[in-house]
């Protein structure tokens, strides 16, 4: 989700990015809660039959289902907010909430370049990075490609050109 934050004013902006989360933690445990039902009756029931051998194997895929539901969560919680001033563009990168981020970047904005390179689909980004004497950063990783098309469509009517690259090259040092 790419989402414009108190509107642009001319060359300033503020872009929130996150990624799609189609249920909420709600949602999210309700579905776990029924998987766990079904696997622990079957298990139960086998049980019951004499093959007690099927709990801890159940144990197990109830545990597994917790970690991933977990992970896949905490993944959709991310966010990343891009601010753009007159001379500057900061990015915090948090999970959760936005008030204590996981990491934050500044960079000039005289010397910033937008860098894109380019997927399969020629229409379609594969990455967007910021570049800059600070350093090299990606952004909005967890964005589909259409989500990142937007995202340069949004940063160029801020002033801020992309530059498109086939791919990039490693090169040793």
């Amino acid at each position: 989700m790419v989402k414009e934050v108190g509107g642009a004013r001319g060359r300033r902006a503020c872009i929130l990015l996150a990624p799609n989360q189609s249920l909420s933690m709600t949602g999210n445990l309700w579905v776990f809660i029924s998987l766990v039902a079904v696997s622990l009756g079957i298990s139960i029931a086998f049980a019951l039959a004499g093959a007690w051998m099927v709990i801890p194997f159940a144990s197990l895929e109830v545990l597994l289902l917790a970690v991933l539901f977990g992970y896949v969560y905490s993944e959709g919680t991310r966010r990343e907010m891009i601010r753009i001033s007159d001379d500057r563009v900061m990015l915090d990168s948090s999970r959760g909430n936005l008030k204590r981020p996981v990491y934050h970047a500044e960079f000039d904005r005289g010397s910033l370049a937008i860098l894109v390179r380019m997927g399969a689909n020629p229409a379609e980004p594969a990455a967007v990075t910021f570049s800059g004497p600070e350093g090299c950063l990606e952004v909005g990783e967890f964005l589909t490609d259409v989500e990142k098309a937007a995202l340069i469509e949004k940063l160029g009517s801020c002033g801020l050109r992309a530059r498109r690259e086939e791919g990039y090259r490693l090169q040793d040092f």
